[in-house]
């Protein structure tokens, strides 16, 4: 009896969990649950800790992606746009060639990359060789759904050569097949789009949101979670966000500094530029009842994370050459260019939505260095990319850091209803690099009219202006009216600059060449 009576309740037992839907029982003993990790960065470029106070640094990064893999084989390491270009290192030469984001790929390399989507900085260079030899040495993947290389007859996805001969093509998406230890398996689809201000002769954007929208529409029916990495304005983000709700997470960049905004079921995420911070996501998916979880912790990159070797190695190697070619180049990276009395803010949140201090310092070098006596000088705040605040001793390497784009400053005749447009777009570029730093102009609140000096700024008039020569190429933002160049007569095609003024390239002695050697002998007051 005691038999049949233990025969009965397994017989019920198993009636129950075959009846039950919401119990699954496999033979392979899957749970039906998976968890994975994303290790997020945007907007790197710095390989080393900033010197100032010590934060961030790859090889610390290294070592969080290191750690985050012992807990769990499902993790990946993505890079959300603008890591080529600008930096310090980038702009220096090596055996003869202009770096230019070469250090970058090959930490990158070896710190475990997974993924990026371009970010507009991408495109800064004027030769597609330069973009090309970057794509070629990369181990990662790059995503870039509505940008495309541009030939004189055709466009194409953008792709890397591989040494060992044939192309790999940079993907609008992805599938990935996840497995983890029990054996339940899931896939994941992601897909990244981009802003359109990186504009380069061989380069052709469509609408980032059809393309995402075509991206998505193909991922979703084939994937368990869709999510998108993206380099775009905070605002298109949330556009994004708000077409595709079954999207968890958006991993975005462009801003620079951190922020989780949730738009409905979904979370944009942006960690701090540099890698001063960045975002370890958890994903957990449930195949039963088809749900997506998500936890994501903003994480600290400082000092009390340990540098991960291999990854600290390539760091050092990069950064002994640029120690030489700063020398060669006529810098002295520890040379003491000024005793700082205040701290001098140069972050992005600063420079992008304020006249600062440290605009107020280079527009002055630009003035003093100027030939023609100039009534105003103007300054894109993108050109300062520290993105830091220095204080104490100010070193030539700061003031690299500082402009690591450096060009030259030339001095125009500009019309005055250029000139007022120019400065009103640069007030309405607030919070991006077209934000004007401005010496000598200013605005009246209460009138709204634009004054030099005591008077108002007249139509008709020409007036003598100091500017980077970045902004005559009409490649910053609402700004492609000042695109002005001295044709083969020697005259200015643009009639409402018609004149410029440029510093001979081959006269080492005129300041004007560079703008950073203008900064550093004016703070030493020569």
């Amino acid at each position: 009896m005691r038999l049949d009576k233990t025969l009965s309740l397994l017989f019920a037992a198993l009636f129950f969990f075959s009846c039950d839907p919401a119990r699954k029982v496999t033979t392979s003993g899957e749970d039906g649950i998976l968890e994975f990790q994303i290790l997020q960065m945007n907007d790197v470029y710095e390989i080393s800790p900033s010197p100032s106070d010590n934060i961030g640094g790859l090889a610390r990064v290294a070592t969080i992606r290191k750690d985050l893999l012992a807990k769990n084989p499902n993790t990946f390491t993505v890079l959300a746009g603008d890591f080529i270009s600008p930096s310090v290192i980038g702009t220096l030469k090596h055996d003869g060639k202009r770096i230019r984001g070469k250090q970058m790929i090959e930490v990158l390399n070896t710190l475990g990359l997974d993924w990026v989507v371009f970010g507009n900085h991408e495109f800064d260079y004027d030769d597609l060789a330069d973009l090309q030899a970057r794509l070629d040495e990369s181990k990662f993947t790059w995503f870039s759904a509505n940008a495309r290389l541009k030939g004189t007859t055709w466009t194409q996805q953008f792709f890397k050569n591989k040494s060992g001969g044939g192309t790999e093509i940079c993907p609008d998406n992805k599938v990935i097949v996840l497995k983890d230890a029990d054996g339940t398996t899931i896939t994941l689809g992601l897909f990244g789009v981009l802003i359109n201000s990186g504009r380069k002769p061989w380069v052709e954007y469509s609408d980032w949101a059809e393309a995402a929208k075509k991206n998505y529409a193909e991922l979703k029916p084939k994937c368990d979670v869709v999510l998108a990495l993206t380099h775009l304005a905070i605002e298109d983000d949330k556009k994004l966000a708000a077409m595709f709700p079954g999207i968890p997470l958006v991993m975005g960049g462009h801003e620079h500094d951190n922020m989780r905004v949730p738009v409905g079921p979904s979370v944009i995420t942006k960690a701090d530029a540099n890698a001063k911070t960045v975002y370890v996501h958890t994903l957990r998916y449930d195949k039963r009842k088809k749900t997506c979880t998500l936890k994501s912790e903003l994480k600290k990159v400082n000092s009390s994370i340990a540098d991960e070797p291999a990854t600290a190695a390539v760091i050092g190697k990069w950064e002994k050459i640029k120690n030489e070619s700063l020398s060669s180049s006529g810098f002295n990276a520890t040379a003491v260019v000024t005793k700082l009395e205040k701290p001098l803010d140069c972050r992005e949140t600063i420079v992008r939505h304020s006249q600062a201090l440290v605009g107020a310092m280079i527009t002055e070098a630009m003035l003093a260095v100027s030939r023609t006596k100039p009534e105003c000088a103007i300054l894109n705040s993108g050109s300062i990319r520290v993105d830091d605040v220095l204080s104490g001793t100010l070193t030539e390497l700061d003031v690299v850091r500082m402009l690591p784009f450096g060009g030259g400053i030339t001095e125009v005749e500009m019309k005055g209803t250029t000139l007022r447009r120019t400065l009103e777009r640069g007030a309405t570029n607030k919070g991006n690099g077209g934000y004007l730093q401005i010496s000598l102009a200013r605005c009246d609140e209460e009138s709204g009219k634009w004054f030099i000096g005591s008077n108002a700024i007249e139509d008709n008039r020409l007036y003598r202006v100091a500017l980077p020569d970045f902004l005559l190429s009409g490649n910053e933002s609402n700004m492609g009216f000042l695109k002005a160049s001295i044709g083969p007569d020697g005259k200015s095609d643009n009639p409402e600059i018609p004149k410029i003024i440029k510093p001979d390239p081959k006269d080492k002695s005129d300041l004007r060449n560079d703008i950073r050697l203008a900064l550093i002998r004016y703070l030493r007051g020569e």
